[in-house]
């Protein structure tokens, strides 16, 4: 039975002949490579270019030091406890009940080009900066700030993620080339303060916005597709600004195109207090955000916010590898039996 636990949340991605996969589980009779991340990634016989499996777990794993290699780590998504009512799950997506927390660790020069999918993220923060970074966090949870402070950063994506009460957070140092799209920022504390951001190559496009306690304060960056709620207005500082939904007055200088103020909010999400949280991002029909985006090609008009477009948010942040969704293993087996029967089902998630 334990040994199903790693098939359970996803199988490997495909790798490359020199890259290998290894298996992170801090669960009591589990064996696996690590119990830890911080074990994993110090480890001489991990390198860059290998895949780490966070795998399912209640008990959060606490990293701690600093990641010097180019990993993919992937975890098992969120939200997919149906027994837990302050976190409604998305099911028929996992048989883990359990995501993979992971906290307390920062990211050095020698993790560029690492991939984050499907994981729940806390304390993290990003110290590299001298070469292009090109850092991916996609899919995952994110109940923390992010932080990219006191040094130069270039080349950061975060795409699919749920921002829960969390910002991304820079105010120091510089950050350029960074990509914000489909990513739902929930609650009132859920923004982002990027003032910092240099350079003519960053996008926040198709992000939601459920409340906004703190205005974004947004600099050198191209806004457009996104669906900013109910609360406290923004600030763009040398910003091109296209077809965005605003739920409070806000000001836009003359060069913005094709946005939506004062939009009354309750007639955008589905909403509710049922269903996952990210689920109640999903568009109300007849949603003033339907085919209002910036306009492609001179042909399609994509929704506005993290639904929207050609690659849109996944609920659960479900990584985009083959997943088990059901699982039936026997208690025990028979005495004398040499087999036992055993049934799943399976589904591929790009």
């Amino acid at each position: 039975m334990k040994y199903f636990s790693f098939l359970v949340f996803s199988t490997a991605l495909a790798l490359s002949v020199q890259a290998k996969t290894w298996r992170v589980n801090n669960n009591a009779g589990v064996t696996a490579d690590f119990t830890s991340f911080s074990a994993a990634f110090n480890a001489a016989s991990v390198v860059s270019g290998d895949t780490i499996h966070i795998e399912s777990s209640a008990t959060v794993y606490s990293a701690g030091g600093t990641l010097g290699k180019r990993l993919v780590v992937i975890g098992a998504g969120y939200f997919l406890n149906p027994a837990d009512a302050s976190n409604p799950a998305n099911t028929g997506l996992q048989a883990v009940v359990n995501g993979s927390p992971l906290q307390g660790f920062s990211m050095g020069e020698g993790s560029a080009g690492s991939k984050f999918i499907g994981l729940i993220l806390s304390s993290i923060t990003v110290n590299a900066s001298s070469t292009p970074i090109n850092l991916v966090i996609e899919r995952c949870y994110i109940n923390s700030a992010l932080y990219f402070n006191n040094y130069n950063h270039n080349g950061v994506t975060i795409r699919k993620c749920f921002f829960d009460n969390a910002s991304l957070q820079g105010s120091t140092g510089t950050l350029q080339n960074f990509v914000c799209e489909n990513n739902i920022f929930y609650t009132t504390f859920g923004y982002i303060n990027l003032s910092n951001l240099t350079g003519s190559n960053n996008i926040v496009r198709n992000n939601s916005f459920r409340e906004l306690g703190v205005g974004c304060v947004i600099s050198n960056c191209y806004i457009a597709n996104n669906i900013f709620g109910t609360g406290a207005a923004q600030t763009f500082t040398n910003c091109t600004i296209k077809n965005n939904l605003f739920g409070s007055a806000q000001s836009l200088p003359g060069t913005a195109t094709g946005n939506q103020v004062n939009v009354n909010m309750t007639n955008v999400y589905v909403g509710g207090t049922t269903g996952s949280q990210d689920s109640r991002t999903v568009l109300k029909p007849g949603s003033p955000a339907i085919s209002t985006g910036l306009t492609v090609g001179a042909v399609v008009s994509p929704d506005c916010g993290a639904f929207g477009a050609t690659d849109p948010y996944r609920l659960s942040g479900i990584p985009d590898t083959p997943t088990i969704y059901t699982l039936s293993v026997p208690v025990s087996i028979p005495s004398g039996s040499a087999s036992m029967n055993i049934s799943f089902s399976t589904k591929n998630n790009n």
